[in-house]
Formats: C-alpha cells, structure tokens, sequence
C-alpha cells in the first residue's frame, strides 16, 4: 500500500496549483527502419518432438535470411505533448514494432507493443505516467551495458534484460528530474489479481548517474507469475523465455533481476563493465523444483574513428547454479564485434559478428536436464542452437525519421 499510496501523493504534488493557461500541443510522428541479411550456424531444427521424460531432438542447421532489425527494431510511433502552464505538460507515447521485410506487426494482437503510456511531465517535480512502459533496467541501466555493441554482445539469451526484452503492462512509473547528474525511477506494474498486491505484479527501481567522462547506472527488477498452467508465464510483464538458456524457468513464481554497468569516456574510447544477477524460484506449476540463479559480468569499449565511423567489442561471462543433483552448472562464453558507418545523420550501416561457447547442464521447457546449448544474446533468442557453439553475422543499414 506504501507504493500505491506513494504515487498519489506525487501525483498531487503535480497537479496542485495548476494555474488556467492556453495549452500549446505537438505530435511527432517518429521511427526507425532497418533491414539487412543475416548468417547463423548451428541453428537447432526439432527432428522429434519433446515431452516430460523426454527432451527434444535437434538437428544443427546453417541459416541465411533476410534480416529485419539486426540494429535497431524496426518502430513507428507517435509523442504528444500539451502545456498545461506552470511548466507541467500532459505527455505521451504510442510506439509500435513491425517486420519491414512482411510488414507484419511485431507482436500478434499488440497494436502498440513497445510503448504505450500518458501522464504528467514536471521540469521540477519529474514525470508519473501509466500504461505499457519500459522498466528501470532499460532506462536507466541498458545503455552503458553489454548491448552498448548491440544486441549480439548481450548475455546468453539475454537472461538480464540488458536487451529490452521486457515490458510491463498495466504500469505506473515515476521518473525523477535530473539532480546533479543523478535520475531515478520507480515502477509498479499492477497485477489486478482481487485480494493481492504481489500477485501477477512488477516491481522495478533504479538510479544512473551522468556526468562528464562517467557515465553508471543500478536497477532492480521483480516479476511475479501465478499461473496455473506447467511452464507458462501470465505476470503483468513479458516474460523472456524464448531462448534455451531460460525456456525451462517460464512457469517461475518469481524472477528477480539486479543489474548494474558503467562506461568511463577517455577522448574517443569508452570502455564499458557491467554485471547481472537473475533469479528464479519454482512454484507447484514450474518444469524447475529448486531456486536457480545466474551470474553474468562483461567489458566492452568503442572507439570512434571520426563523426562517420565507430568500432566496438565486448565479451561476456555466464554462469549459474545446477539445476539437478548431478547436473554441472551452465556456463556460456560470448564475444562479439561492431562497426558502424553514419551517411548522414539519419541514415547509416552496421555490421556485428558474435560467438557464443556453451557448456554444462540446464533445463528444456519439459523440465528435462539437458545439454546447455547456446544462443547469442537476445538477436537469436527462437534460434538457440541445437549444440555447445554458435556464431552470427549481421549486415544491414537504418534510417532514423
């Protein structure tokens, strides 16, 4: 009740004395669309379908495709924003994700499946607005973190949401003004579950700090899950569980993220370090029976040639905890490389490469104690390979409108 109670008090510290004035309104139309080829190797085609005591068989298999945000997701959206005087304005943000190869939208039946909220913006008090909203990792933590090369540079299925793999429904956020190089952000996403205010709910908080070369962000992350489905996920968040790193935690009663990066800039270098933890606990419906966690850490730097032209590299470190009595613990290897080349400052091209080594035990979606195959970062998450390594190339080029 402390949070509910909480964001009514800022919301009415940001209403009072909102004194009569002409409103002046703007809407921006807004978007991205990049498209390319890529090239995976090792890519797992079931060859015999899979069950509880039994595990899915795979056959490895190259893959070349047309590839649609290899860079940036492809998105349209719109902003508005209306004075209100008093420097508070109504804000808001409708953003949809789509398939430029298809045209299809990203997510089935989700109109606006990236962002979709309104609210209040205050110059002094910060800004409280609803709807389907990112969560603190993605605003305040992502940039400075392992994805900063992109989305092949990331942990293994991008287990701490260093990705954007999350959303969350149903959400109310706080963001702080700017203080001395210091933001904040709390976020509450409401289950709507009678009798409960856990249930099916997200938590989410965090901090960065920006100032000159330094650049450092912390946040935390709870989802809750009580679905009543074997390995199924209902919380008022999406959940990530596309790849075969985290496929046999979906029917998770809670998951729960902390994560934490910082960048240092000297002239054209930045050099990144970043660490994840993530924890899942078991309910009577999950394909898992005992709590399991996993530890992630990675360094990066870029280094910008001129205006034009940037490089980056990153690698990273997975680890987490047996999954069985008997089982070795997960471990997953990733390095990956970036160059971008800017025509203009709208439109540029990118290329990635990116190798993944897996090893250990972990579970399938069956609950089967399994090989831990890999699966790079959240670029491949529905392509995990069928085996210990794998490799991806991007080639593409966007435009920002």
């Amino acid at each position: 009740m402390r949070i509910k109670s909480g964001y009514w008090l800022v919301a009415g510290t940001l209403v009072a004395g909102i004194p009569v004035a002409k409103a002046q309104s703007s809407v921006t139309l807004y978007g991205i669309v990049d498209a390319g080829v890529s090239y995976i190797n090792n890519v797992g085609v079931a060859t015999a379908a899979g069950a509880a005591g039994r595990p899915v068989r795979y056959l490895n298999s190259s893959r070349f495709a047309f590839n649609s945000g290899g860079d940036y997701g492809n998105r349209w959206g719109l902003t508005g924003k209306e004075d209100l005087g008093g420097a508070l304005s109504a804000v808001f943000r409708l953003e949809n994700g789509f398939n430029i190869g298809t045209g299809a939208l990203k997510s089935t039946g989700i109109q606006f499946n990236r962002q979709a909220f309104f609210g209040l913006s205050s110059t002094s008090y910060g800004s409280l607005t609803f709807g389907r909203q990112y969560e603190a990792i993605t605003d305040l933590v992502e940039a400075y973190g392992p994805a900063f090369v992109g989305g092949i540079g990331t942990y293994a299925g991008d287990v701490s949401n260093f990705d954007n793999s999350i959303r969350v429904n149903n959400s109310v956020k706080y963001r702080t003004p700017l203080y001395g190089g210091f933001s904040g952000e709390l976020l509450y996403g409401i289950g709507g579950a009678p009798g409960s205010l856990n249930t099916n709910s997200t938590l989410s908080a965090g901090v960065n700090y920006v100032q000159g070369p330094i650049a450092a962000g912390i946040a935390y992350l709870r989802l809750d899950n009580s679905g009543a489905t074997t390995n199924a996920w209902s919380g008022s968040a999406d959940g990530n569980f596309g790849s075969s790193v985290t496929a046999g935690y979906a029917g998770a009663r809670r998951v729960q993220i902390a994560t934490a990066a910082a960048n240092y800039t000297i002239g054209a270098v930045t050099l990144a370090v970043n660490y994840g933890y993530t924890g899942y606990q078991p309910s009577v419906y999950s394909s898992f029976k005992r709590s399991v966690s996993y530890n992630s850490a990675g360094v990066g730097a870029r280094y910008v040639v001129s205006p034009a032209l940037t490089f980056g590299g990153s690698a990273t470190y997975t680890i987490g905890q047996s999954v069985a009595d008997g089982a070795s613990r997960p471990r997953y290897q990733n390095a990956g490389l970036a160059a971008w080349y800017n025509v203009s400052k709208r439109t540029g091209f990118y290329v990635y490469g990116g190798y993944q080594h897996a090893s250990g035990s972990t579970l399938d979606a069956y609950g089967n104690v399994v090989a831990a195959t890999a699966s790079i970062g959240d670029a491949a998450n529905g392509l995990s390979s069928g085996s210990g390594n794998q490799v991806m190339v991007n080639i593409g080029m966007f435009n920002k409108f």
